[in-house]
């Protein structure tokens, strides 16, 4: 397919043939699976009707129930907020699991795609004021067993750079060895470089440039208004990627507000989606269809928006 036109879902109770029906009058080809949408029947549907689908594998996220170590911040305090935890980035026994569960989720629902979440080191970026002071924000991870690995490198960001480059080479071959051809996504934090003085680089330990040529696409979660930014955001964020060598860039953007009490309407939600698609954009990706299938304006936005 030319481009990717789809949306996250991540409810099971929309994980049935009327929605699909509803996706494919607005013009849908994609459709991202978050692990707790999987139903064998709906994905083998998606695939009968010629979607092009992934699963959503979050790699450092911890679930309140796994047993894996959280990383250390630079305080001493675990790395938690509200319902982001991350795991210690040297844990080789939650990194196994993590492997595995991709592998056997390529292995049960066959999906084209998986799309690799949660890739990089702590941070709730979706709360984060954008005027915030750099040497401000959470920094991960100061276990001892980290700190020993740090001192190899000339730097912490050398380091985190490092290991999630690592981390997404080792998980992409995982992947590609259950299934050749399975296509790779990686979610992108929604950072320029010179935001907080290049903390995507040195304190998320994302090189976009590094990550697309390791995955088959990236994913930079541009949610504008989460972010409180203008709709012009996507454009400058998707020129920054491009900028430096991102050649498949998927953007995702948000279709209503979250973390804030201020509406996003509409016309906001239509002018980011305009944008998403500019330049050498591979499509779009809507989070989330939850919030989409119940509102008919926005339906309608997309609608009109793809059929030009």
């Amino acid at each position: 397919m030319d481009r990717y036109y789809g949306v996250k879902l991540y409810d099971r109770a929309y994980c049935n043939g009327s929605n699909l029906d509803l996706m494919e009058e607005c013009g849908f080809n994609t459709v991202f699976l978050g692990r707790g949408a999987l139903d064998k029947a709906f994905t083998e549907e998606l695939t009968k009707r010629g979607f092009f689908w992934n699963i959503v594998e979050p790699v450092f996220l911890l679930q309140p129930d796994e047993p894996y170590e959280l990383a250390t911040l630079e305080d001493g305090k675990s790395a938690h907020d509200d319902w982001v935890r991350f795991a210690c980035p040297t844990d080789g026994e939650h990194l196994d699991s993590v492997r595995r569960r991709i592998t056997e989720d390529i292995r049960i629902y066959d999906p084209p795609g998986v799309s690799l979440d949660f890739i990089r080191f702590f941070q709730f970026w979706e709360t984060t004021d954008p005027y915030a002071v750099a040497r401000k924000l959470p920094q991960s991870c100061f276990c001892p067993r980290c700190t020993e690995r740090q001192k190899a490198f000339p730097t912490l960001g050398d380091w985190r750079r490092n290991l999630i480059e690592k981390t997404a080479a080792d998980l992409c071959a995982a992947a590609r060895g259950e299934k050749r051809t399975v296509r790779i996504g990686i979610h992108c934090v929604p950072w320029t470089r010179n935001m907080f003085d290049g903390a995507i680089l040195d304190v998320i330990g994302q090189n976009f440039g590094v990550l697309s040529e390791t995955g088959d696409y990236l994913t930079p979660m541009i949610y504008h208004h989460m972010m409180r930014m203008e709709p012009s955001y996507v454009r400058d964020l998707l020129k920054d990627m491009v900028s430096q060598g991102c050649a498949h860039v998927l953007p995702s953007i948000q279709v209503k507000q979250a973390y804030r009490t201020e509406e996003m309407g509409a016309d906001e939600f239509g002018k980011a989606l305009e944008l998403s698609l500019e330049g050498r954009s591979e499509g779009f990706v809507l989070y989330k269809w939850e919030d989409l299938a119940e509102d008919e304006c926005r339906i309608d936005i997309v609608k009109n928006t793809l059929k030009r």
